[in-house]
């Protein structure tokens, strides 16, 4: 069987620049459309049961990093890296991986004639569909659609409890970075937690509380295989300030929808590419920031690490406080505009520094899981917010 590199399915996202051998695959990363963002990638390789395979990315030192991280001393994306395989695209994990003079290569002995390698461990259409309909189990659920995007993906929110205005209104975000799945496996574990009638903790959170829950909130980047941007090509992350229709149907909708229910808190669930730690960003540098939002984020911060170890506190953004924040972004913007508490979640590509898994790394089992562990922390906050 020849050696071949496939890309013909959802989400997929590579270019082959030659295949000489099974130790010599050269790829290149492809770039979003006008931003030129380059960090995802997802393919099967084929023919190589058996076979000692050996690919390198050549472009890898170009792959996307924040701006105001570049004069850091912050190890790139690739550092510290492992990339993640799978035979089945139900069960990844991390394999030898070597990123040096610009290039990222990493090396199997495939057991099986097809392999595929992924940057984070893929959140299909079929499992985001799949949750969706898990959730409408519940009596305590409903769906709504808000909209449609570039591509006529449906923008869809799931709205758990009663929603009377007596209630708090709990809102959950995630995956506005399509490439950062981690955000929805984590998104995954939450409603699974909310959604159990035997969990005390959610009993108690749906009598006070209404959650409205975006699994995705960039499906056409996520079902096409984009890094940062949407159908619309921008990055919806930076415009909750002047949504638009034209340019971020998804951010406009969902802002819509917020002034109807209110926001007493919010959660922005995201993968950071750089940094090997679970961080925590709170509306603590936006400019009608108070006593009590502060309180609650470290309130929350404190319950979080005691429940699930895979947070520590201490982890603070690199740099420092930014002197203006960005109110562009989500979690500044919902924070400064409600006056609420309003959380950034950053997981790792990579692994978590002080507690590692040398087999898988950061997993989507431990996504899900500190999903789930967030439900505590809320509920510790819930009445004071």
């Amino acid at each position: 069987m020849a050696i071949t590199i496939s890309t013909n399915f959802e989400s997929a996202s590579i270019r082959c620049l030659s295949i000489k051998e099974p130790g010599e695959i050269q790829l290149e990363l492809r770039d979003d459309p006008i931003g030129g963002e380059r960090y995802w990638y997802y393919f099967r390789l084929l023919g190589v049961r058996g076979k000692e395979c050996r690919l390198t990315i050549n472009n890898a030192a170009d792959a996307f990093r924040l701006a105001e991280r570049e004069e850091l001393d912050i190890p790139g994306p690739y550092v510290d890296y492992r990339a993640c395989a799978s035979y089945d695209r139900v069960n990844w994990f991390r394999i030898p991986t070597e990123f040096k003079d610009g290039l990222l290569t990493f090396t199997i002995k495939s057991e099986r004639d097809s392999v595929y390698f992924a940057s984070f461990a893929p959140y299909s259409h079929e499992r985001h569909m799949n949750l969706i309909d898990h959730a409408l189990t519940s009596k305590a659920a409903s769906l709504e659609v808000l909209g449609k995007t570039h591509r006529d993906n449906d923008i869809e929110l799931l709205k758990i409890g009663s929603g009377d205005p007596e209630t708090r209104s709990c809102w959950i975000c995630a995956r506005q970075h399509p490439s950062e799945t981690m955000a929805e496996w984590f998104t995954e574990g939450l409603l699974e937690g909310l959604l159990d009638n035997n969990n005390a903790i959610s009993r108690s959170l749906l009598s006070k509380a209404t959650f409205y829950v975006v699994p995705c909130m960039n499906p056409d980047g996520a079902w096409s295989g984009r890094t940062r941007r949407n159908g619309g090509d921008v990055d919806l992350n930076r415009e909750w300030v002047t949504p638009s229709m034209e340019k971020s149907p998804e951010v406009f909708l969902v802002q819509q929808r917020m002034q109807e229910t209110n926001v007493d808190f919010f959660m922005d669930v995201h993968g950071d590419e750089e940094l090997p730690y679970v961080f925590l960003g709170g509306p603590l540098e936006v400019p009608s920031v108070t006593k009590k939002m502060e309180s609650n984020f470290r309130h929350f911060q404190d319950v979080l690490q005691t429940v699930n170890p895979d947070y520590r506190r201490g982890y603070e953004y690199p740099g420092g406080p930014p002197p203006n924040p960005d109110l562009r972004m989500a979690w500044n913007y919902i924070g400064e505009t409600y006056r609420c508490l309003s959380i950034l979640v950053e997981q790792p590509f990579k692994d978590c520094t002080h507690a590692k898994d040398i087999t898988q790394g950061w997993s989507p089992e431990r996504s899900k899981e500190l999903g789930n562990a967030s439900l505590t922390a809320i509920h510790a906050v819930l009445d004071s917010l």
